[in-house]
């Protein structure tokens, strides 16, 4: 049986600094790491990973909240991270009031980690974006054996569309830091996979389940960015 484990990223110290504010450098900005909460919420979704099984892969967007909360679970997991940049968050352009070089803005100090990760295209339309979460969940449907575990930590709108690609489900709900969807597939035959447990679960978190500002820009898709 296949088991993947799909898990936000934990909470970023730029939902609580307004690191938003022109003069602050992009990485601070645009590549924020944990906030002490989101450390925390990683280390129980570790422990709740870790005792329900753990995992053989860990995959994880080259973002910096992301590594950060794929190396909690690694090594509670005794299992190594892969930065992809399939599932990486989206890539805004200037169309969107959101201009982005994610190679430039991103934390210099952790460009190291990502120099396997392959490289993004810029900007994306709803249709590349598609076709990048498609090409994951066929790679997914290949790997061998099928007896793994394999924990995917990525953005709200990735780990929707990866959901909905995977199972067929299509979900409304705003993805909780560290919230977890469990999913399965039985046989390599098999064309989706099933859920098993609650979509977006955080229960794991007890106490320290603080989400995301209600203040938070929501990004949206303009019809010229179809074009790319």
């Amino acid at each position: 049986m296949q088991t993947i484990i799909l898990i936000r990223h934990g909470y970023p110290s730029s939902w609580d600094e307004k690191l938003k504010s022109r003069g602050t450098p992009p990485h601070q900005r645009l590549d924020p790491g944990l906030a002490e909460i989101g450390r925390t919420q990683a280390a129980l979704s570790a422990a709740h990973i870790a005792a329900a099984g753990g995992a053989e892969v860990v995959m994880s967007s080259p973002f910096r909240r992301c590594l950060e909360t794929a190396d909690t679970i690694a090594t509670a997991c005794k299992a190594e991270v892969t930065p992809d940049w399939r599932i990486g968050e989206v890539l805004l352009s200037q169309v969107l009031g959101s201009p982005f070089s994610p190679t430039s803005a991103m934390d210099p100090e952790w460009s190291q980690r990502r120099e396997d990760a392959g490289k993004p295209s810029h900007p994306e339309s709803d249709r590349t974006l598609q076709e990048r979460v498609a090409k994951v969940v066929i790679e997914l449907k290949g790997r061998k054996p099928l007896a793994q575990r394999i924990v995917i930590v990525s953005h709200d709108i990735i780990l929707k569309d990866l959901l909905k690609v995977m199972s067929g489900r299509a979900v409304t709900l705003d993805w909780h830091p560290c919230a977890i969807t469990t999913l399965t597939r039985a046989k390599p035959a098999d064309r989706v996979w099933k859920c098993s447990g609650p979509v977006g679960g955080y229960q794991h978190l007890g106490a320290d389940d603080r989400t995301e500002p209600v203040e938070q820009v929501v990004h949206k898709y303009h019809p010229l960015d179809s074009r790319s």
